[in-house]
């Protein structure tokens, strides 16, 4: 499905109609609306196009009404653009979003006077009149949380950030009257008093960069409280007061989910009403004296974290990280409580489920993902596949099906630069990692939206059309791209591999554990683990809680990802809880490998760190004592320990570049191998679960019983060729039939039910039967390889239809070359900047001896078909440019033509220079070399 990027309300309904059309003659399943104009400088009037707006509501109708007579699923996002936020939204008020900043004074003797406050927070608070935006600069009400009062580290007490003595804390809240303390230190050092404030963010909903020029809603929105209960119940009455009986009825119909995008929030320390109550009563202790550990600055790098305003030293370094820790366990609570689980309810409440990217805070990824309907993370977000094993582990412990993928291919500026070689390459990826739906990153609407003073307007300077973050951020799919005529071929792909990777329920070797709050830190590093076949997912303290957490037959969830072991990873804390839970797991039978060191304390403080340390201690001493457990010095050894456990992995292969996902459906094991390397693989794979391999062939369908392949009773091991980062799908069944085991010839087969051997070369050749038979086969004489040298080419040259046309209006102009070698078109000098699609006729005669052969295409710049004697032999392989065309060639003379679709990076560093030029050319085409292979078939006989 796509993210479906509108300019606001701008938007007419004629063309939202006709791009739900192009999206379902597609082959994709739906869209997930999204009000995103990041890419747009200028000011677009609110109140007539704003997000929730009559014409934003009645432009939602009309693409529910027509997806449901089109059978398309539309998600619709929360709110506008994100963090979620509400307009008009009090920042003062609790439903507001909050921080927790802090003022300090340097104290030599005595103090007597206001508690040190922060800065002031200043905001500008804009609406919008007849499309003329007002500012009015407005300040946050910041209100007294504490003051503590701790030593400095150096005399002047002038290192940045302050070096202090934790261990001197004095909380001095109890002695604030009116907003004034007197306090004198208790000796001659410099002290600091730091008070503690909370305050509203005044954060927009045009997260991450917060610039933007125009109102998205009139009046403008704020961000809600992510941790407090009031944010969640504002934002529900917002959104369901936006709904119409006729929305609701639609989405009913049509709808998938609501969609949440990843947090996002912008403050100093997060925070909300009532967290020192909420902390007391969650961590056992009161935060008030440690309030100067959280004292932070708002980063200016909207990806990173706050900057902490103090540092410590010595004992006092693990202090202060226990209750941070501490903090974010709290946060992370909240988070689920007060934010996701009613958002859900809501969702649920509407007939839909509640998609998000749970991430950007200190979250328990493992534990959201399972508390939501459909977890989701990105590309840009979750970069390595350390996030998706947790994520993923997380979902299936829940049950769910689903892990969602933002998939943002290529990058930052690469947008029109991304062939579907490029796209598929990094989807493989993906679903290797542990996704199995695509929500591709974006389909534009047509158009650019008009300014407010309507001095700007949509026009064909801005060809190719509208898109929602202009030059940077990728991609933009549609009929604006050459590719998109061949639209169906890759997106039935992803429908056959997202159905074998969404059927029944994923299988995982083993689960690392890890405690991360956000994305995962600390992982696994060594590589042989996954170079030995095995597949892992990381558990939490928040997933290990779950009721699908038990053993069977030393399996861990066996009804989910039915584990095989637990690996600690030179793990040096854990909590109390967690410790008890996996010591009773061990001692029901699951297999547990303990890595270096145990835990020897619990990760937050406590009121009593001394005595939960040992308790937490104990508590693993009752872990290391059952037989199941086994403990090695490294993670290299941890392969052997499996081994060694009875505990091969399901998959495994003779390359270690490949990587693989285990799918059990109606008792049918189903794997997805991946090449993870920038080159072929060419070996073996040994699956578990039966006797009998299957191979799909994702990109047109063929499910093929495999010919060649030595099996025991509960393995199968089958050749192995994948393209670089390629994916094929195999299933293994019991149903064993005869089959070849080993041969000389390049390959064997069944065509129709008949045992073949195929081989480039003519001779005789001979093949090992699994009933232990050697059996010989004659295949005569081949002729020689062709080359494919000389072409017609047609190129279909996509260009800016022209003054008085708009943006999304597309010219083609026609280039016929003749007698063209294969090569980049940027070589011939008419074609030179072109982008477009390049059709290539040739015709070759061939022998009478004719049999069977491939078309090895060599290089191809862009998305490519071909058609033989005028017949489109459908979707091929976009990652494998050698092409079977046994059944279509015939001896005699035949008509080829491959035709190439290409990217529109070459054209738009011609027509929009500024924002392309710079990047380099591609190569566009039929590049080669091309050659045609002929191949001899011969049958077995069926005795030797």
């Amino acid at each position: 499905m796509f993210r479906w990027w509108w300019p606001g309300a701008d938007v007419d309904e004629g063309e939202l109609t006709s791009e739900i059309d192009q999206i379902a003659a597609a082959g994709y399943k739906g869209v997930e609306i999204a009000d995103v104009m990041d890419s747009v400088t200028y000011p677009v009037d609110p109140d007539k196009y704003g997000y929730g707006t009559p014409r934003w509501n009645r432009a939602v109708e009309t693409v529910l009404r027509r997806a449901a007579q089109r059978g398309l699923q539309v998600d619709v996002t929360l709110g506008a653009h994100w963090p979620a936020a509400v307009p008009g939204l009090d920042v003062n008020g609790p439903a507001a979003s909050k921080e927790l900043t802090y003022g300090l004074q340097v104290v030599t003797g005595g103090f007597s006077g206001a508690v040190p406050a922060p800065a002031p927070r200043t905001y500008e608070d804009r609406t919008s009149t007849a499309g003329v935006i007002t500012t009015v600069t407005k300040t946050s009400r910041p209100d007294f949380v504490g003051v503590t009062a701790v030593r400095c580290l150096q005399d002047d007490c002038s290192a940045k950030p302050l070096q202090i003595d934790l261990a001197s804390r004095v909380d001095l809240t109890s002695r604030v009257h009116d907003g004034r303390l007197d306090w004198t230190p208790p000796d001659a050092h410099a002290w600091v008093l730091v008070g503690s404030w909370e305050r509203g963010t005044a954060q927009r909903n045009d997260a991450p960069f917060g610039t933007s020029a125009m109102l998205i809603t009139d009046p403008e929105a704020r961000v809600v409280d992510h941790f407090g209960a009031q944010g969640a119940q504002t934002m529900t009455a917002y959104f369901a007061g936006l709904l119409s009986p006729e929305s609701r009825r639609l989405l009913r119909e049509t709808g998938g989910s609501i969609f949440e995008d990843s947090l996002e929030l912008k403050h100093a320390q997060a925070w909300t009403p009532g967290f020192l109550q909420e902390f007391a009563r969650r961590r056992g202790y009161d935060l008030r004296p440690f309030l100067a550990v959280l004292a932070a600055d708002e980063n200016p790098n909207p990806f990173a974290g706050p900057i902490p305003a103090f540092g410590v030293a010595g004992a006092d370094v693990a202090v202060a990280g226990r209750v941070r820790r501490d903090v974010d366990q709290t946060l992370n609570d909240l988070y689920l409580e007060n934010h996701v689980a009613p958002l859900q309810r809501f969702a649920h409440s509407l007939g839909l489920g509640y998609r998000a990217q749970p991430y950007g805070e200190p979250i328990d990824i493992g534990q959201a993902a399972a508390s939501v309907d459909t977890v989701e993370c990105e590309t840009l977000g979750c970069p390595n596949d350390d996030d998706w094993r947790a994520m993923a582990a997380g979902s299936d412990l829940a049950g769910h099906r689903v892990v969602s993928d933002e998939m943002l291919p290529g990058g930052f500026g690469t947008v029109y630069g991304n062939t579907q070689q490029d796209v598929a390459r990094e989807v493989n990826g993906e679903y290797a990692a542990g996704a199995n739906q695509m929500v591709f990153h974006g389909f534009p609407y047509a158009t650019w939206p008009e300014s407010a003073d309507g001095a700007t307007t949509d026009d064909w300077t801005r060809w190719p059309g509208f898109h929602a973050f202009g030059a940077g951020i990728p991609e933009a799919f549609g009929p604006r791209q050459p590719t998109w005529t061949m639209a169906t071929d890759t997106s039935g792909y992803y429908a056959r591999m997202q159905a074998a990777l969404q059927a029944g329920t994923r299988r995982t070797d083993v689960a690392v554990y890890n405690q991360s709050l956000d994305h995962v830190t600390g992982g696994w590093t060594d590589p042989a683990l996954a170079a030995a076949g095995y597949t892992y997912g990381y558990i939490t303290p928040g997933s290990l809680a779950l009721p699908s957490i038990r053993v069977s037959g030393g399996r861990l969830a066996p009804d989910g990802p039915d584990f095989g072991a637990v690996i600690l990873d030179n793990q040096a804390s854990m909590p109390l809880a967690t410790a008890q839970k996996l010591s009773a797991l061990a001692r029901a039978g699951l297999p547990v490998i303990v890595v270096g060191d145990p835990p020897s304390s619990i990760p937050g403080y406590a009121a009593d760190p001394a005595a939960a340390d040992a308790q937490l201690r104990a508590a693993i001493g009752q872990l290391l004592a059952q037989p199941s457990v086994r403990r090695v010095t490294a993670e290299a050894d941890v392969p052997g320990a499996l081994a060694a456990a009875g505990l091969p992995p399901a998959a495994a292969s003779s390359s270690a570049a490949v990587r693989s996902q285990h799918r059990v459906d109606r008792g049918r094991d189903v794997y997805v191998l991946y090449n993870d390397s920038s080159a072929p693989v060419d070996g073996t794979a040994t699956l578990s679960g039966g006797s009998r391999p299957f191979a799909l062939n994702a990109w047109d369908g063929e499910l093929t019983a495999l010919a060649r392949y030595a099996s025991t009773r509960k393995t199968v091991t089958v050749p192995l060729t994948l393209a670089p980062h390629a994916a094929i799908v195999l299933a293994v069944g019991d149903d064993d039939a005869a089959h070849v085991v080993s041969t000389t010839a390049d390959d064997a087969r069944y065509e129709q039910g008949k045992l073949v051997l195929r081989a480039t070369t003519g001779g005789r050749y001979r093949a090992r039967m699994s009933d232990g038979r050697v059996l010989s086969a004659t295949i005569p004489a081949l002729p020689d390889p062709i080359g494919l040298s000389r072409w017609q080419l047609s190129v279909d040259d996509y260009q800016p239809a022209g003054p008085g046309q708009p943006s999304n209006a597309t010219k083609h102009v026609q280039w016929h070359l003749n007698d063209v070698a294969p090569g980049p078109w940027s070589a011939i000098a008419s074609i030179s900047d072109a982008s477009g699609i390049g059709t290539y006729t040739t015709t070759l005669k061939l022998p009478s001896r004719w049999r069977g052969g491939t078309l090895d295409l060599g290089q191809v710049g862009g998305s490519f078909r071909v058609t033989v004697n005028g017949r489109w032999i459908g979707p091929v392989d976009q990652l494998d440019t050698r092409i079977d065309l046994g059944r279509y060639l015939h001896p005699g003379t035949n008509t080829l033509a491959v035709t190439v679709a290409t990217t529109l990076l070459n054209r738009l560093r011609v027509t929009r220079p500024a924002e392309f030029a710079a990047r380099p050319k591609q190569d566009y085409g039929l590049i080669g070399p091309v050659r045609l292979l002929p191949y001899g078939e011969a049958k077995l006989p069926a005795r030797g």
